[in-house]
């Protein structure tokens, strides 16, 4: 009798990455196309040094644009207030501002710092859009014209309320 010995014969397995290839074939495409790209601006901030205010009584212009809530003062560090810029009805009035801000370079034409005062409750919007009043101005055409590119940040000062008037006489 003769057995025949059956022998199974032993091929290398191998390794099938098809799926895993049509897989990535799919994916990376969908991958970039859903991924967003965000463009980042810096803008370059100082703030105000702790002083005195008696070591900078010059003669020159010490800008300072406060944010209120109804209004945006622009204001001299030393001289007092130069011009108040009520709010519109659809809120701050930037369009004046920055027009205001291009009267105050022709007359200091060599200034480049400014300072903006905002009160507490003062949103990062209307931060931004008084810096960008403040720092540039647009030009008829697609240009912008430095106004005062040096802008550093703080608190407003306090609003004080005018003393009410009464009707009695003493």
């Amino acid at each position: 009798m003769s057995s025949r010995v059956r022998r199974l014969r032993k091929h290398g397995l191998g390794l099938d990455i098809t799926a895993f290839m049509n897989m990535i074939v799919v994916l990376v495409p969908f991958l970039l196309t859903t991924t967003v790209f965000s463009r980042l601006a810096v803008l370059e901030l100082s703030l105000p040094a702790q002083s005195s205010g008696f070591d900078k009584l010059k003669g020159d212009l010490q800008l300072e644009v406060v944010i209120r809530g109804d209004a945006l003062e622009i204001r001299d560090r030393m001289g007092g207030l130069i011009q108040r810029v009520q709010n519109t009805s659809k809120g701050h009035d930037f369009r004046t501002l920055s027009a205001s801000m291009q009267q105050l370079k022709t007359r200091f034409p060599d200034k480049v710092e400014a300072a903006i005062l905002a009160e507490p409750d003062t949103s990062y919007d209307i931060l931004v859009q008084t810096m960008d009043a403040v720092r540039a101005a647009r030009t008829s055409g697609f240009g912008h014209v430095e106004l005062f590119p040096e802008i550093s940040i703080g608190d407003a000062p306090v609003a004080t309320a005018a003393p009410a008037k009464s009707g009695k006489r003493s």
